[in-house]
């Protein structure tokens, strides 16, 4: 019953809101201002631009909201919660008028590669967000208000740091504007708090405003990893007083360590973490947590610094050296997919060095407008489809996957059938690795692709750590191949795959690259071509010279292309006796 109260209660304080009304003005002109106002931030002539005005989904939502509000007071027998619920939505109501959302007037986006056609793909993203200029909302005082220098803190970061990030936060502004709302002063101000904190609400929020930092490293082999990272957090204690608690709660802490401004924690993160000793130091009106004294090393005295590093140079060419924060991320996708396969208790993986976007955004501010501008390796159409499609699709699974725990293993609908289950498709992801692991070959290797046929071609990426060892082997022919222990190891049974070796880039872009061993699927075979494409051949073979038959009705390869395949294609042929 309290869901659905608070549920009704939300619903209502959208209407309640609503039906206040938004501020209006002029009509096309207003319109024109804004767009140019946004357009002059953004950048022109790339792979995506995008304009947003707000304004007329506000005034659309006015119109409903005024005839829910109506509706619902104005019930012939209302709720016993009636003052309940219109309490918790004018509530609920108050703090998004005093969030500042509404005083949005224009957002847009936009992405234009800078890179050239011999460097690896490097995209400059801009975000720019117009905020009405005299809103007082506590989304624009969260954050600083002054732009100050940023670089020395992303240089100094240890060159394997995978993400980081640095803003500065004004809780004790936020206090001040919720303090005006009578309908909320009378909580701020009640003497109780003050009571408890031992001193009046916005003093010690003012203490604990300022920069925030925070960074981790990947660690997955060390025995003091939390959840396989190294963790830094970094927070303001401008009055000392997180450093008093702290000293006071250690004392009850066994095994902690307590030197000057050095408190040492004994093994406190339990199953997570069993070996990790946590470190806080306490220096310069600020507290600096590390989750264990490996992570303290790494993070205080690292080997090389992020600024060295050629890649971080490029990535940070160009990019405002002063904002109120920037954001720093070099973390594998690959690593998110392989825990959702360990999540589904699948054997599959990804190799993890692939599939790592890597972008610096630095957030300026101009007044109540901000803009985030930021160099990455992927384009804002990509990064929507991340997500928008990927991690929406992730989460769709594990609830699937529950569902199924729940329900004896079977979708709604689903009927267990005698029939062989169509590979097709996930043969087809496999195939996604051999192109992303033959284009990082080719990327090394001047544009060549392995030289050698075969089963010696797809080794040379095992070897490369270019392609992991579970993409060798089709999902038809689970049963048949099994992967590999380690690439030393991988041999004729560990792979189901044809390599057709010898190409580069530059190559017949309708050229094979991979394709299936005849027997993966019933009347169909997949083929990776040169330009990147995955086809799907309908064709029932027991033989390599067929599935290179079938290219050449297609592709009608020059006489040289066509007796190189067919050459290929018959050495396995005899190899395996399938003629």
């Amino acid at each position: 019953m309290k869901i659905q109260n608070g549920a009704v209660s939300a619903l209502l304080g959208g209407a309640i809101l609503l039906a206040a009304g938004c501020e209006s003005t002029s009509g096309r002109a207003e319109d024109a201002r804004i767009y140019r106002t946004v357009a002059a931030q953004l950048d022109t002539g790339g792979t995506y631009y995008q304009i947003m005005n707000p304004r007329y989904v506000f005034e659309a939502a006015d119109r409903i909201g005024v005839q829910l509000f109506n509706s619902f007071t104005s019930m012939p027998e209302p709720p016993e919660n009636f003052t309940e619920i219109m309490d918790a939505s004018l509530h609920m109501a108050l703090a998004y008028r005093l969030s500042g959302l509404e005083d949005i007037q224009g957002c847009g986006s936009s992405s234009v590669r800078v890179s050239d056609d011999r460097e690896p793909l490097l995209f400059r993203n801009r975000t720019f967000l117009a905020v009405r200029p005299e809103s007082k909302g506590f989304l624009w005082a969260l954050p600083g208000t002054e732009n100050r220098p940023l670089a020395a803190s992303w240089n100094a970061l240890p060159a394997d740091v995978d993400s980081a990030f640095e803003f500065e936060l004004r809780p004790d502004a936020v206090y001040r504007v919720f303090a005006q709302s009578e309908k909320f002063s009378q909580y701020l101000h009640d003497e109780r708090i003050a009571l408890f904190v031992g001193e009046p609400p916005e003093k010690l929020l003012a203490g604990l405003s300022g920069v925030v930092g925070f960074a981790s490293i990947a660690a997955e082999d060390s025995d003091e990893a939390l959840s396989g990272n190294h963790l830094m957090l970094s927070l303001p204690d401008g009055e000392g007083k997180l450093a008093g608690l702290l000293r006071k709660v250690v004392l009850f802490l066994p095994g902690t360590k307590v030197e000057n401004e050095r408190i040492e924690f004994g093994t406190v993160l339990g199953e997570h973490a069993p070996k990790a000793r946590p470190v806080a130091m306490l220096k310069e009106g600020r507290i600096t947590l590390y989750s264990s004294l490996a992570a303290e090393k790494a993070f205080t005295a690292p080997e090389k610094k992020l600024a060295a590093t050629e890649a971080f140079q490029r990535l940070s060419a160009g990019l405002p050296e002063s904002g109120i924060g920037y954001l720093y991320n070099n973390e594998s996708y690959a690593k998110v997919f392989n825990l959702l396969m360990e999540e589904f208790e699948l054997s599959f993986r990804v190799n993890p060095d692939s599939w790592t976007p890597s972008q610096l955004t630095v957030l300026t501010r101009d007044g109540n407008n901000f803009l985030a501008t930021g160099n990455s390796s992927l384009d804002s159409n990509q990064s929507k489809l991340v997500n928008q499609l990927v991690l929406p699709v992730a989460v769709g699974s594990m609830a699937a996957k529950e569902y199924l725990k729940r329900n004896g293993g079977l979708l709604p609908g689903a009927e267990e059938s005698a029939e062989a289950p169509d590979t097709t498709g996930e043969c087809q992801i496999k195939l996604e690795l051999f192109k992303d692991a033959l284009a990082q070959y080719a990327e090394r290797h001047g544009g060549a692709y392995p030289e050698k046929e075969n089963i010696e071609g797809i080794r040379a990426l095992l070897a490369g750590k270019f392609l992991p060892l579970e993409a060798t082997v089709c999902p038809g022919a689970f049963g048949e191949d099994e992967p590999a222990e380690s690439p030393e190891l991988f041999d004729i049974g560990n792979c189901s795959f044809i390599y057709f070796g010898g190409f580069t880039t530059k190559s017949n872009p309708k050229l094979p690259l991979v394709a299936d061993w005849p027997f993966n699927h019933r009347g169909a075979v997949n083929v990776l071509l040169v330009d990147g494409t995955i086809e799907k051949l309908e064709l029932e073979t027991d033989n390599c010279k067929r599935i290179v038959s079938k290219l050449q009705t297609m592709y009608q390869y020059n006489e040289k292309e066509f007796q190189n395949l067919i050459r290929q294609a018959d050495k396995l042929d005899k190899m395996f006796e399938l003629e």
